[in-house]
């Protein structure tokens, strides 16, 4: 494949010179400012008359010398110190077995926070991409840059804002139970740009159940995209959905997470800390069957639960009062998901925290001290040491 817009062949890595990490840096942020794309070094490339790179492939040699690990580190470095803001979800891997040594790639995504600048020794530029490589932006294409990243976060905003307004007015792709819900949004950065593909869907719709997934769900596509419900009674109300959206956007609601059992209304944290982080990953593997890529925005909002106190299950700390809710619906703390290699339960950690603040404790217990959720295991060994 020739040089262009997605992949850029370098025979070398990156030298210590200050030119030779601000052309590394020029080029990663280059992809990430544009559509995304692949630095492959380790390739030679056929020359001109002139003996200039024509972008064209000759052979992938690999890197003499090289110990790749060490060097993904440098180049990994290099990127967090010298682009601002820090271009997410970046992936570098080496391949084995070419005759001078490995061949690394860096695979940079198209950037949801973009515009990035290199701020390498003070350079303060902007780069992105065309068919012809790179070039740095004037001032007429960097504002153009920042009001594309506004537009598209603002199209996320709103999408979400419409869908819980239809869910509040119960206009919803099947007939829910009428308790409070858990709602759950998980959108690529990409939206709305996808055009989901829902074949694997089809050939595998056990592969998208809804939140709090119970025995079985139904299946169906519809107007939006492909929808999977649970429905125990085919004349009753279903207790869960989710809907996959052509864009590529899941919505899940649930309705037994905070069902109210006659005056006790509760919410049981175990319990939907668990749903929540056992859902997230599922449809992280989903999404990766898609063909979607990260990163991912995790949405989650708890909806009519005012005056809902907290279950926790565990010894709470010494002078800790807790408070019902004080407002009927709770929008949790945005959450991203970089890459698929990233810890969900330590991802959701913001959102739980502020479910248990919005009830009076200070974060949550289900955690232990490395950051992982263990369901409140390391809280009642603290306990009962005292």
């Amino acid at each position: 494949m020739v040089e262009g817009r997605t992949i850029e062949y370098k025979e070398q890595l990156p030298g210590g010179a200050d030119d030779d990490k601000r052309e590394f840096l020029a080029d990663a942020s280059s992809f990430a400012n544009a559509g995304g794309g692949d630095l492959i070094f380790g390739v030679r490339e056929n020359r001109d008359a002139a003996g200039k790179p024509t972008g064209i492939p000759e052979a992938t040699v690999g890197l003499a010398g090289s110990n790749a690990d060490g060097e993904m580190r440098r180049l990994e470095d290099m990127l967090r110190a010298g682009i601002d803001p820090r271009i997410p979800a970046i992936r570098i891997k080496h391949v084995d077995g070419f005759p001078s040594g490995p061949v690394i790639l860096l695979r940079v995504p198209k950037s949801w926070a973009s515009p990035h600048m290199v701020i390498f020794k003070n350079l303060s530029r902007f780069f992105s991409r065309t068919s012809a490589g790179k070039h740095q932006l004037d001032v007429r294409e960097i504002r153009a840059a920042f009001l594309a990243s506004e537009g598209s976060r603002e199209k996320i905003r709103r999408f979400r804002d419409e869908r819980l307004a239809r869910i509040v007015a119960d206009e919803m792709p099947v007939i829910l139970h009428p308790n409070p819900k858990v709602i759950v949004h998980v959108i690529p950065l990409t939206f709305p740009d996808e055009v989901l593909n829902l074949g694997p869907l089809l050939n595998k719709p056990a592969i998208a159940p809804p939140l709090n997934r119970g025995i079985g769900h139904n299946y169906r596509v519809n107007f939006d995209g492909f929808l999977t419900f649970t429905n125990y009674n085919v004349n009753q109300p279903s207790p869960s959905y989710l809907q996959i959206f052509r864009s590529g956007a899941f919505e899940t609601v649930d309705t037994g997470l905070l069902n109210p059992q006659g005056d006790r209304r509760l919410i049981n944290v175990h319990s939907l800390e668990m749903a929540l982080i056992d859902c997230i990953n599922n449809y992280m593997s989903t999404l990766r069957d898609l063909g979607l890529n990260p990163p991912f925005l995790i949405l989650i909002a708890l909806h009519k639960v005012a005056e809902y106190r907290i279950e926790t299950g565990l010894p709470l700390p010494d002078l800790i009062e807790t408070h019902p809710v004080d407002r009927p619906t709770l929008l949790l703390p945005d959450i991203l998901i970089e890459e698929f290699a990233m810890n969900v339960d330590k991802a959701l950690r913001p959102a739980f925290d502020a479910t248990w603040q919005s009830m009076g404790l200070p974060a949550s217990l289900n955690y232990a001290p490395d950051g992982s959720w263990d369901g409140g295991e390391s809280a009642k060994r603290r306990r009962f040491r005292r």
